[in-house]
């Protein structure tokens, strides 16, 4: 850890300082048995991982590239892969990746340390001026990048270099989109932010809820129709020991010593007292701020020693266990009873819903539904327990298989109330449906006999409603619009000339149509405030744009996939 320190302190050490305080990697990294980068690949010289420019991929090599891989994917979604279709993605971004280095040693392209910092600065939308806010970012490598993500500060590095020569790369190859000129960008501004004055005809599934009411004869052939909709998945119930931190509050300060205040004091002094906010972003306190990390440092300890004494509990369970004294389901009682604790049981769960009653993340969920006792080259059957304690946000748990429950189809009578009411919603959509396209079609065939919205309105018994003008760069939701429903209006409006209707506009709670009365001018003043942010906007994404087409093709050229997504492929 101290070697990491001295390697990136230069741009890291802001990032990091916490952690060699609290010494937190030991006891908040995830279980060796279900970690590790990549897919679990062993150092096999045989395995046929894939080549780039002729040159096999080696396994090193994908783990390293899957640890970037599962960042980047974090990063863009908000979360760490878990289910196997995101780790699929993680694989084809891994793969890319390979590619796009050795596209950067061909070219002699490395990143400098500046270029590293610069780049973790845009990651976490910090202005080039100011410096990084330590406690966010050392909190985000505590619970984030380590904890969850299995991942080490040299994986962090490597990741933080990469990309900032991937931009340098970016911008050397896709150069020619940068050639758009201020008009271009002034033709296009204006199309986008052009205001529409439109009005709408709603059909809200509400409004036809009431005839919806099934018979039982309607009730049972959709619930035939729709039968394996109605399945419980595969679940599990899970026996548990909690290993609560607050419980170890006391060894805690032990373990601070009578010098705490200091060491809470020095931090404060010299990370800023900038650094530490409130929820609302106003600076705290001395007293407030040094409270704040005196106690993060105590959970952080105590988090620490709860591990410490969930490891020995797992170790404990597994000492005399061979293919001949196998582990058995009531392990877990009987050494939670000699130690005075006590087993819980979840309700049953399955993996994509998750549990209630465990504060884990994905990957210890995942944990939990490999556990079983019916595996075949289990002969110890260890599979029951999982292998090492699995951290929570407030908890540590040591866990057992209780049981498996196969996925198994529901009766009707079981779940009649779901059932009823999905009905009751599919019959409610298809009759606004039907309503919205019979007013549509009418709609249209009144304007082009010079009929007005209003009038065909009158006549079709709907009442119109007049929307604020807005453009297609709008983000301002009218009223009863939400998000998904407004952009597929703004999608459908922005091709119609002046005068026209749409057709039946299906939105989350039933459906519209649209009539375009008239456009307004652009602002010109806001235009020419505007202007310079948007052709560099406009720049950037040709920019990508030219790149992306770029490293498809080197894709083609320098990457030969393993054999069995050839055959996927083919």
């Amino acid at each position: 850890m101290i070697g990491t320190i001295r390697r990136h302190q230069t741009w890291l050490w802001g990032v990091i300082i916490v952690a060699t305080i609290f010494s937190f990697v030991y006891y908040l990294s995830p279980s060796t048995r279900y970690s590790g980068g990549g897919q679990g690949y062993r150092d096999n010289s045989s395995l046929n991982l894939g080549s780039i420019n002729g040159e096999p991929i080696t396994p090193e090599q994908l783990r390293a590239a899957e640890k970037e891989a599962s960042l980047f994917f974090r990063l863009r979604s908000g979360a760490w892969p878990a289910s196997e279709d995101q780790k699929k993605q993680v694989r084809r971004i891994a793969e890319q990746s390979l590619v796009i280095e050795s596209i950067l040693k061909d070219y002699k392209i490395t990143a400098t340390t500046d270029a590293a910092a610069r780049f973790t600065k845009q990651m976490f939308g910090i202005p080039p001026g100011q410096s990084m806010p330590a406690e966010k970012l050392s909190e985000w490598v505590q619970t984030e990048l380590m904890a969850k993500g299995n991942m080490t500060l040299d994986d962090f590095d490597r990741f933080a270099r990469h990309q900032a020569a991937q931009e340098y790369l970016v911008s050397l190859v896709g150069m020619s989109g940068k050639l758009i000129t201020s008009k271009e960008a002034e033709f296009f501004y204006r199309r986008e932010n052009e205001p529409i004055v439109t009005e709408i005809a709603s059909f809200p599934t509400t409004r036809y809820y009431a005839a919806t009411a099934p018979t039982e004869a309607e009730l049972q052939d959709f619930f035939t129709k729709h039968e394996a909709e109605y399945r419980l998945p595969d679940r599990v119930q899970i026996n548990y020991v909690v290993f609560d931190p607050s419980n170890y509050m006391a060894k805690a300060d032990q373990l601070l010593g009578t010098n705490a205040d200091e060491k809470v004091d020095e931090y404060y002094h010299q990370q800023g007292a900038e650094t530490f906010k409130d929820a609302s972003g106003q600076p705290l306190s001395a007293a407030d701020a040094q409270a704040r990390i005196k106690k993060q440092m105590r959970m952080i300890a105590a988090f620490g020693e709860a591990k410490k004494d969930a490891r020995a509990f797992v170790n404990a369970l597994s000492e005399g266990r061979d293919s001949t004294h196998p582990y058995s389901p009531s392990d877990l009682e009987k050494l939670a009873k000699a130690r005075g604790l006590t087993v819980k049981t979840t309700a049953p769960f399955d993996e994509k819903t998750g549990c209630k009653d465990l504060d884990l993340p994905a990957k210890g969920l995942h944990v939990l539904f490999s556990l079983r006792e019916d595996a075949p080259d289990d002969t110890e059957k260890s599979m029951l327990y999982a292998p090492s304690p699995l951290a929570g946000e407030t908890a540590v748990y040591v866990a057992g298989l209780n049981k498996r429950i196969p996925s198994q189809l529901q009766t009707l009578a079981a779940a009649r109330d779901l059932v009823a009411g999905d009905y009751r919603e599919a019959k409610a959509i298809s009759l606004a449906g039907e309503a919205g396209n019979k007013f549509a079609g009418a709609l249209q065939a009144g304007l082009m006999q010079g009929k007005s919205f209003d009038e065909v309105c009158a006549a079709e018994g709907v009442k119109p409603e007049s929307l604020p003008p807005f453009a297609l760069t709008t983000t301002n939701l009218p009223a009863g619009l939400d998000k998904a429903s407004f952009q597929q209006l703004q999608e459908a409006v922005f091709s119609l000339p002046n005068g026209q209707s749409s057709k039946y506009i299906v939105t989350t709670d039933g459906g519209l149509v649209a009539y375009v009365k008239g456009r307004l001018p652009v602002d010109e003043t806001r235009m020419k405030q505007e202007i310079p942010s948007y052709l560099a906007r406009m720049r950037q994404q040709r920019e990508y744009a030219a790149f992306s087409e770029w490293l498809s093709r080197q894709l083609q050229l320098r990457f030969v996939p393993p054999p069995e997504e050839q055959e996927s492929a083919g």
